[in-house]
């Protein structure tokens, strides 16, 4: 009951079961329970069967969900991807503090986006745009704190330098006079 509420819930799989359930058809759906470690993976296959063709019925959707995340595919395989990718987001640690690891960020926030969108996954795709937003407007501060740092050391370096050649100057008026 609790794996068909957060289907309901979940607009993306509750109207790709919708596209399914079309006239002529039967949907038959079988929960299988896999308890691994301290968790339990629900897997629910979606079977569609034509009712006046063959009583074959092909395997159509996977909808796969463990703790409080649910996702489907076309394949076990793309369901448990996707229901994976969430996770792998939501965990990651990452070094935004300079401006190599800002970079990097952005490389992977870039990559996650691609398979977002590869995924059809709508939701992901505005949490990767976001994070990816968020990485940028960091690495625009990074850049005018190290171009600052830049100048403030270019007018250091002048300002030796005057004083150097006015020292220079002072010392030979002084060896001609």
């Amino acid at each position: 009951m609790q794996l068909d509420k957060q289907i309901e819930e979940d607009e993306l799989i509750s109207s790709e079961l919708e596209s399914l359930n079309t006239t002529g058809t039967k949907l038959t759906k079988q929960m299988i329970v896999v308890p691994i470690n301290n968790t339990l993976l629900y897997v629910e296959p979606i079977y569609q069967t034509m009712l006046n063709e063959t009583d074959v019925p092909l395997l159509k959707k996977v909808i796969v969900s463990s703790g409080n995340k649910v996702a489907i595919g076309d394949t076990l395989q793309t369901a448990l991807e996707k229901l994976l990718s969430t996770y792998a987001v939501a965990i990651e640690v990452e070094n935004t503090e300079d401006l190599e690891g800002l970079i990097e960020a952005i490389i992977k926030a870039n990559k996650n986006l691609t398979q977002s969108n590869g995924n059809n996954d709508w939701e992901m795709m505005g949490k990767d745009v976001k994070r990816l937003q968020e990485l940028i407007t960091s690495l625009e501060s990074v850049k005018k704190e190290e171009d600052k740092k830049k100048q403030e050391q270019g007018k250091e370096n002048q300002t030796n330098e005057t004083n150097s050649n006015s020292n220079m100057n002072t010392s030979n008026d002084l060896k001609s006079e």
